[in-house]
């Protein structure tokens, strides 16, 4: 009796540690590849694409950094923010940024004022594929007094980063 406790109980630990390892299973826990696409908030047109990565850890904090070109070398520091579930597959996230420094409109670039960047996103998991979201955000822009100074649109797909590369 005292052996098949013991194999019972080591099945379970082996089951109960491989879905813990399977990240798959952690909903929007982990860190996700992005593709950022910014849109005309009115049309919903195209207007510069970049990548991104989003870690979303246990507890409902979350930290991103992005290759956006929009900005210039060292002008933006990397998101810190909250998240949490809202519905099946569906989550809502808030992250803030500083802008450290101006810089006068460069086109194709725009101007950037000193302050902060404000992003909130709805995140849906794919229910087919649980290592593929979409996102839909808005973004705002702020002065150090916190005045408002612009806002916009994004859209992006995420893939959980993995163990594996990318094939």
């Amino acid at each position: 009796m005292k052996k098949m406790a013991v194999l019972f109980l080591s099945l379970g630990l082996a089951t109960s540690a491989s879905a813990d390892n399977d990240p798959s299973s952690n909903g929007l826990e982990g860190t996700w590849r992005m593709e950022v696409t910014t849109r005309n908030c009115d049309t919903g047109a195209p207007l510069l694409s970049f990548r991104a990565y989003l870690t979303f850890a246990r507890g409902g904090t979350m930290t991103g950094t992005t290759a956006s070109p929009a900005f210039r070398p060292g002008q933006r520091t990397s998101d810190h923010g909250v998240w949490r579930r809202s519905g099946a597959n569906l989550y809502k996230t808030a992250s803030e940024a500083f802008i450290l420094f101006d810089s006068p409109a460069s086109p194709p670039l725009p101007p950037f004022t000193r302050g902060w960047q404000w992003i909130g996103q709805e995140i849906t998991i794919d229910p087919h594929d649980p290592d593929v979201l979409q996102s839909d955000a808005r973004t705002e822009f702020y002065d150090m007094a916190g005045t408002p100074l612009t806002s916009g649109c994004a859209t992006a797909v995420g893939h959980r980063f993995q163990l594996e590369p990318l094939d």
